[in-house]
């Protein structure tokens, strides 16, 4: 081979080349992976500020429970001081544990507010201090008939420090609106990142389902393209593997007559000639004599072998007559020739099938008894010829010890399986036809179907005769 006709290998890709399909795939895991971080960290910031929201809500809850009470401490003291009912003293004595039970949960929930801490600090003294007062004035003394203007004057008192309980309560309230406002407006600022989350959410699925569906869509164009490649390379195929069994069957055709009309013609003279020879030889001894007649006995044997052989390549009995005589009689010389028992059922075809399709029997039948004379070591064979529903079935059945299980897994898989199978499937093939080979607990079925328009009857012929 010349230096120029070398294929230059292909050039190779470089890395960033052989990374460009990966690089949309990296791209949509970063993407995905950013919105989900960005997303948990949403979702954590929103649960974490609705918690602070229902936390504030609760502290205004409980800051106006203590305002209530504390009217109910002041009214029930002033009540008993009149009225002297002691269920007017038991509530006040109730109401201020559950004051006191207030101001320790109030403390407990604004432990993270130092300034809420220094109010409840204060609210707390000074409502020790009122109590006391209240009790020193108004319940230790019990009820009256009139008041002092001194009594007077201590309630005075009592109502200025009300107020100015009042006051710190309300300090502590509008803080706690004001946080809660705070609160609110994290909360619009966090679902609002989440809509923004769900918009972009959905804009990435929308994008990787439209690549996606582009790769999906190349994909398919490119399987298709594929398959058609393919498909073209099998039909290509098997228009080369049609033509070169044609040419086979046309060489088989031409070497055929050439050893009739050339060979065969030169074997009859030479014959002619020895047999002239045989009758001339009156001055011959003994033993030129057998000579000369052992030579004609071989160029008749000769004449004979070459006849067969044509016939074999090409019988002139498939042309003139049709598929059955000539597979009777290769049945017979097949029989004769290998020692085994062939037996034929060949159906009445009322009309003669194509020549297409009688080569294609006749090579089938061929090489299947050349086969099982090869590979079977059987005693006997059933040829079987079978027309119904436009198709014709011929069905090759042996005793022998059967195809193997790899041949017969390969053969209908599709693989190579041998030339003679291989053989006579794309010979079927061309005619639309199939062959079927069956393993059986003894022997092998070997079954060619080629689809005709021909119909015939159903009831087989017998054999012509069962031949050894």
């Amino acid at each position: 081979m010349s230096e120029h006709n070398v294929p230059l290998p292909a050039a190779e890709k470089s890395p960033l080349h052989r990374a460009m399909p990966l690089i949309p795939a990296i791209l949509g895991l970063l993407i995905v992976v950013v919105i989900g971080t960005f997303a948990y960290v949403t979702q954590y910031g929103t649960r974490n500020n609705s918690n602070w929201v229902l936390h504030t809500y609760t502290v205004r809850d409980k800051l106006q429970t203590l305002d209530k009470q504390l009217a109910v401490v002041r009214g029930t003291a002033l009540a008993y001081t009149v009225t002297g009912d002691p269920n007017q003293l038991r509530l006040f004595r109730e109401y201020d544990q559950k004051i006191l039970s207030a101001i320790e949960e109030l403390r407990q929930l604004t432990a993270d507010n130092s300034r809420q801490q220094y109010r409840l600090g204060e609210l707390e003294s000074m409502y020790h201090q009122y109590v006391t007062q209240l009790e020193k004035v108004a319940i230790s003394q019990g009820p009256r008939t009139g008041v002092s203007p001194e009594e007077v004057a201590a309630i005075r008192e009592f109502d200025s420090e009300q107020l100015q309980l009042d006051a710190l309560t309300r300090s502590m309230a509008d803080d706690e609106k004001m946080l809660l406002d705070a609160r609110l407006a994290a909360a619009d600022h966090w679902f609002n990142r989440n809509v923004v989350i769900l918009a972009l959410t959905f804009t990435v699925a929308v994008l990787l389902l439209a690549y996606n569906f582009r790769l999906l869509t190349r994909e398919v164009a490119r399987t298709q393209e594929m398959e058609r490649v393919q498909l073209e390379h099998s039909r290509s195929l098997r228009t080369l593997s049609t033509r070169i069994l044609d040419l086979q069957d046309a060489e088989r055709r031409r070497v055929a007559r050439e050893l009739h009309d050339s060979v065969g013609q030169y074997l009859v003279g030479l014959k002619i000639n020895l047999e002239q020879l045989q009758n001339d030889a009156t001055n011959l001894n003994s033993a030129n004599a057998r000579l000369l007649a052992e030579t004609a006995d071989m160029t008749d044997r000769c004449i004979a072998e070459v006849r067969t052989i044509s016939h074999l390549l090409h019988p002139p009995l498939l042309d003139e007559v049709g598929f059955e005589s000539a597979a009777t009689w290769y049945a017979d010389g097949f029989a004769k020739r290998c020692g085994l028992k062939v037996s034929l059922q060949l159906a009445k075809i009322t009309d003669r099938l194509p020549k297409d399709v009688e080569l294609a029997l006749f090579r089938v039948l061929q090489e299947a008894l050349t086969n099982v004379h090869r590979h079977a070591e059987a005693k006997s064979i059933e040829v079987i010829l079978t027309s119904s529903a436009g198709r014709i079935i011929l069905a090759v059945h042996d005793d022998g010890r059967g195809v193997s299980r790899e041949v017969l897994a390969r053969f209908r898989s599709g693989l190579s399986s041998g030339v003679g199978l291989a053989g006579m499937r794309e010979r079927l093939a061309e005619l639309h036809g199939t062959l079927e080979v069956e393993a059986l607990p003894r022997g092998t079925v070997i079954r060619a179907s080629i689809p005709t328009l021909e119909r015939s009857s159903p009831e087989p012929r017998a054999a012509v005769a069962t031949l050894i």
